[in-house]
């Protein structure tokens, strides 16, 4: 039989009573689109409730019906969507009508092998719109078996149908209570189930299940299957067969395999499950199954419950060696398997594994999981059957995640477990009975895990255990000496082991002694293998003689200070600092030579510590700074030329020092950290590092791409390399930074440069001869522009980034000075250059992070409110500090504004300090007080802004400083007040001035005023206001703005009133009185603006027709060769 609508229109013309507009609406039934489906399905619903005419109820029907069996699977939804609603709406409409309609339009009859899945899924879905109609449960008991068999009659007819035909059930009986589903459905399909478990179908067994979880009574699984629970111990091993066998790729999403894997998730069965049923029937790749065995795996560690001590049971042998091979790419199946379209094996399979290990790791977070579980999974992971470098090979963090929440006994038993890799004492298994030693990649990967663990959190105090496999990788690295000294140790394997253990300093220890206790005990332990005549030789063949006069010069040193009973902090900092360099002497070369010159300077600097220190009177205390110590200083540019070491190492080491050095430091040392951030600063230590750049390059190319690398890369924000950008890329970078082409523009422009940014050129001033010459500078100003891009090579783009990553490293020491009260003289140094420094990054598109770094800098000192001292910081040391921050100068508009943010945090913080200095009271008490001289910087600010055109502070610069909490800003509203209602300030002006006014009142009500000057300066300013605003806005006084002035004031006088309303603070204003003046008022610039905007209006397109005339004569010219430009130049300023 084919299902073909061709034939309809026959049938409407035999039936021509058949109303045209129901016919119409069935074409959109047929249409691709959702939308237009519902549409049809809705109109012929609509025609038929309206309609009389019993044929065309008939005739939707049955059309219905037979398109249901069509082929296309977008016809079936429509027509299936408005069958349902139609039986659910014309009650006159019977079972056994629609029974009727089916064996005269769904049979297959006479049909092809392919139209009879078609017809029987028409059947299926027939007897689905029944159901959701509800109309199954109104007709006879007679007419009820029929729909149940047909519906199992069709769901045999095609394997793939019985899915269907199940689901479309299921979805009835969710609908059902318990004794519908014992009376209506199961006497009619009960004898369906009544078998053996291998005879059922994944079908048949996924709707038993869910039957018998829903209505576990009535389904007796007993008498059906012989057992009382389809997941017990006898039928494991069946049920795993029946679901790992026959699995193509449609059926991989089965909804068996969930029901399976949530019901086994915490059952007593799981590892049964799992190992002896699903691991066995991996031995050999196949998708299908993997992907089926994935699936399950996920969604018991998603569910799993008490059974987590199974969890390593279910990384199982068979299974893991599978997944490993897809990770590694060694998978088989997909290379005997002719692939569709749209399968891609390895990304279906990597996506689905690391879904799987994220599962994993979630599991294992939970509080049930102890640290036996958490290393034993690991093992899995590492050992076997998984691989030591399997982060790399997974490209998940799940081994670092798990060793994070690992207790103090589980990382001494992981770390006990790489150390027999490092060693070689243990073995990799490859399979049973077979095994081999551990190759030197697997080795560093176990060292490098070994030193995440010397660093972790559980371990922080117990100093016996890092120093233990500290000294381990010690050994391997520094000596080459291994678990047995006649076997070799190679020279890549020792410098990849020696970055692992420079990697163990990059944790802060939580005690300083503890630190110093370390360092100690790995320099000691080196003194004594040193001892060793063989372990000598092979130290004097890496390094030079001068290292090792380097070391025992540091080790007397050292000796000299442990011999102090009581180690002040200083002494910890140079013992911290020589041990740490010391480490270092044993390096590469380029730390090798920092270390070698800054130990010596140290030597120096803490002899010079030790005789200023006995100089000093005996009443002087520790830490007393009332002398300025130079030690201090030197110490201060020793830490700096470390930090200019690109190593995570030292970095930590520095900051640690520096957190102890806090109470010594001086205004002069820390302008010296400063001066490395200010790029006109000649005393910048990078100048003599960017000259001795060249001489280093070699060096710094092997300390690149070699393997002998610090963990430098290991920084965040040292790992970024920038070897595989091209020019290309530096040019993309270069075009987001105008101002340096505004600077070569500007240049070449010369005498018709405009004096300001918001002017401009005038074209028509310049005669023939000028625009040539401006023409052929600015050509030469962009040509230059870009091959300076073009000449940007690798090492220019290396040199940016060492820069800027060492000013990255610099202001972390001044982000830990601002951490505890600091000296106000200092943090008011800082502020130009930093300013500085950001104008520096803003003009450099290279400069990004730095950029960011230095406003966060900019922010926490904006922030800090408590200072140590105020010593020699008067008023006009502040305000000369605030000139400086809010004057242009010679910054251009455009820097100006990028800079607003930092200049009113700047500004901000100079009020702040201002409330920390005590005024002088005037000697006689009849004077006033003097207001003090910020407060007339900001007023001449304030004024300027309204008044003076090339302003170019910000708005937000005002917003904040009104908003601050001081008296100072009640001085500054009426003068906003008063431009506000100045006919002569600029209209969008006068409005922010409102605006400002509505900020001042917002930040009143967060800060309320309570003291008596605040609420007498405040009535002052409300009686200005009110005055100020009956004068300007009277009816004899032309109201020359525009309506939105009206509306913002409004707003205003509203934020008045809730303010005095919540804060309960009296106030002599009438809001009421004040809107109605307001409302009053009518725009008076409205009309005039109108007929002035139409002048210009009519005047532009005057101008403009003029101007396209000539543009289009100029053109016809151009392109006939017959230009005469100085005749038009002429005409033009004639014109004018």
């Amino acid at each position: 039989m084919k299902m073909t609508e061709e034939s309809d229109p026959i049938n409407v013309q035999k039936d021509s009573k058949v109303t045209a507009s129901v016919l119409d609406a069935f074409d959109l039934l047929k249409s691709p689109k959702d939308d237009a489906k519902l549409v049809g399905g809705s109109k012929i619903i609509s025609r038929l409730h309206g309609s009389e005419n019993e044929k065309d109820l008939q005739y939707v029907l049955k059309r219905l019906v037979r398109s249901l069996g069509a082929s296309v699977p977008d016809m079936r939804t429509g027509y299936f969507a408005t069958l349902v609603t139609l039986l659910t709406n014309f009650e006159q409409v019977t079972i056994s009508q629609i029974l009727e309609l089916i064996k005269k339009e769904l049979h297959a009859n006479g049909s092809s092998k392919s139209e009879v899945g078609d017809v029987a899924l028409g059947q299926i879905l027939v007897c689905g719109a029944i159901f959701r109609s509800k109309l199954f449960l109104k007709c006879t008991a007679e007419e009820q078996a029929q729909v149940i068999q047909l519906l199992i009659t069709a769901g045999k007819k095609k394997s793939y149908l019985s899915s269907v035909a199940y689901l479309i059930l299921l979805d009835f009986i969710k609908t059902l209570n318990e004794d519908q589903f014992a009376t209506i459905i199961w006497p009619q399909i009960k004898q369906e189930f009544k078998k053996d478990i291998k005879e059922h179908s994944l079908d048949s067994l996924h709707f038993l299940m869910m039957v018998n979880s829903k209505f576990p009574t009535k389904v007796k699984l007993r008498k059906l299957l012989g057992v009382t629970q389809i997941l017990c111990e006898d039928n494991i091993d069946a049920i795993c067969e029946k679901i790992m066998t026959g699995i193509d790729f449609n059926s991989v999403g089965h909804p068996i395999y969930k029901e399976i894997a949530t019901g086994i998730a915490n059952s007593p069965y799981l590892q049964q499950f799992w190992v002896t049923g699903i691991d066995s029937q991996l031995a050999k790749h196949n998708r299908n199954r993997e992907l089926v065995a994935i699936n399950m795996l996920n969604i018991i560690l998603n569910n799993i419950g008490d059974n987590v001590n199974i969890i390593p049971e279910l990384i199982s042998r068979n299974f893991f060696k599978l997944f490993m091979d897809w990770f590694k790419g060694l998978q088989t199946a997909s290379k005997i398997r002719s692939k569709r379209d749209n399968e891609d094996d390895n990304k279906i399979m990597i996506k689905k594994q690391r879904e799987l290990l994220i599962s994993l790791s979630k599991a294992l977070k939970s509080d049930k999981v102890d640290d036996s579980i958490r290393v034993e999974i690991l093992k899995k992971l590492l050992f076997t059957p998984g691989e030591m470098n399997f982060t790399e090979i997974s490209g998940t963090t799940i081994v670092k995640s798990i060793i994070s929440d690992l207790k103090e006994d589980g990382v001494k038993k992981m770390a006990k477990s790489l150390k027999g890799v490092i060693l070689n004492t243990s073995k990799k298994v490859i399979k049973e009975d077979v095994e081999r030693n551990w190759y030197n990649n697997e080795r560093v990967k176990a060292a490098e895990l070994i030193s995440y663990l010397v660093s972790h959190e559980a371990v922080k105090d117990d100093t016996e255990f890092k120093l233990v496999y500290m000294k381990l990788l010690m050994c391997f690295g520094f000596f080459k000496v291994g678990g047995e000294e006649t076997v070799a140790v190679s020279t890549e394997l020792s410098a990849s082991i020696k970055s692992c253990f420079y990697r163990c300093f990059t944790s802060r220890f939580s005690n300083v002694d503890n630190l110093v206790t370390v360092l100690a005990s790995l320099c000691n332990f080196i003194c004594n293998i040193l001892q060793k005549e063989q372990v000598r030789a092979k130290v004097e063949k890496q390094f030079p003689q001068e290292n090792m006069e380097c070391w025992e010069m540091l080790m007397e040193v050292c000796q000299n200070i442990e011999q102090n009973d009581t180690k002040s902090k200083v002494d910890k900092v140079f013992l911290i600092l020589l041990y740490q360099l010391g480490l270092f002497l044993f390096s590469e070369p380029v730390h090798v030579k920092i270390a070698r010159s800054s130990i010596k300077e140290l030597k120096s600097c803490y002899e010079h510590y030790r005789k200023g220190k006995k100089k000093k009177s005996i009443k002087a205390k520790e830490g007393d700074i009332s002398i300025e110590p130079e030690w201090i200083e030197v110490l201060v540019e020793v830490l700096l030329s470390i930090l200019s070491a690109e190593s995570s190492v030292l970095r930590s080491v520095v900051q640690c020092v520096f957190r102890l050095l806090w109470e010594y430091l001086t205004p002069s040392s820390v302008g010296q950290i400063v001066s490395v951030l200010d790029p006109e600063s000649e005393s910048n230590p990078l100048t003599n590092e960017d000259s001795d750049s060249e001489n280093e390059e070699d060096d710094d190319e092997v300390e690149e791409n070699g393997k002998d690398s610090d963990e430098e890369n290991q920084d965040d924000e040292d790992s970024d390399s920038d070897d595989a950008e091209d020019d290309d890329d530096a040019d993309d970078e270069e075009m987001r930074t105008p101002e340096q082409l505004r600077l070569a523009v500007q240049k070449a422009l010369g005498a018709a440069a405009p004096e300001s940014d918001t002017e401009s050129v005038d074209a028509d001033m310049i005669d023939e001869e000028e625009g040539k010459k401006l023409d052929e500078a600015l050509a030469e100003a962009f040509k230059q522009f870009h091959q300076g891009k073009g000449k940007k090579s690798k090492k220019d783009r290396k040199d940016k980034k060492a820069l800027s990553d060492f000013r990255i490293r610099v202001l972390d020491l001044i982000d830990i000075y601002l951490e505890k009260d600091p000296s106000m003289d200092i943090c008011l140094g800082m502020i130009a250059p930093l300013t500085r420094c950001l104008e520096f990054c803003i003009q450099d598109g290279q400069f990004n992070e730095l950029e960011n770094r230095v406003r966060k800098t900019v922010k926490a000192l904006a922030k800090i409110r408590k200072f140590s001292s105020v010593d020699d910081i008067d008023m006009n040391v502040l305000c000369d500090h605030l000139k400086a921050t809010i004057d242009k100068g010679a910054r251009s508009h455009f820097l100006f504004q990028a800079l607003g943010d930092i200049i009113t945090f700047f500004a901000t913080f100079i009020i702040h300090c201002s409330l920390k200095i005590e005024t002088k009271a005037p000697k006689s008490p009849k004077k006033k007080k003097s207001v003090s001289p910020i407060i007339e910087i900001l007023k001449e600010s304030t004024q300027s802004y309204f008044q003076n055109r090339n302003c170019v502070l910000p708005i937000i610069f005002f917003h904040n400083v009104l908003q601050t909490e001081w008296t100072g800003s009640y001085e500054l509203v009426p003068i906003i007040i008063e431009n506000v209602f100045n006919n002569n300030v600029r209209h969008f002006r006068r409005n922010e001035g409102l605006e400002l006014i509505a900020g001042f009142y917002r930040g009143l009500k967060r800060n309320k005023p309570t003291s008596e000057i605040a609420l007498k300066a405040l009535f002052s300013l409300e009686a200005s206001f009110e005055e100020t605003l009956t004068k300007s806005l009277s009816s004899d006084a032309e109201c020359a703005v525009k309506n939105n002035f009206f509306v913002t004031l409004k707003k205003l006088i509203n934020t008045m009133r809730q303010f005095h309303e919540s804060c309960h603070v009296e106030t002599k204003l009438d809001f009421n009185k004040l809107l109605e003046i307001v409302g009053s008022c009518k725009p008076g610039l409205k009309t005039n603006m109108k007929r002035e905007a139409q002048e210009n209006h009519n005047q532009q397109n005057n101008k403009s027709k003029s101007k396209k005339n000539k543009k289009k004569k100029r053109k016809f010219d151009q392109i006939n060769g017959n230009a005469e430009p100085q005749q038009k130049k002429q005409k033009v300023s004639e014109s004018e």
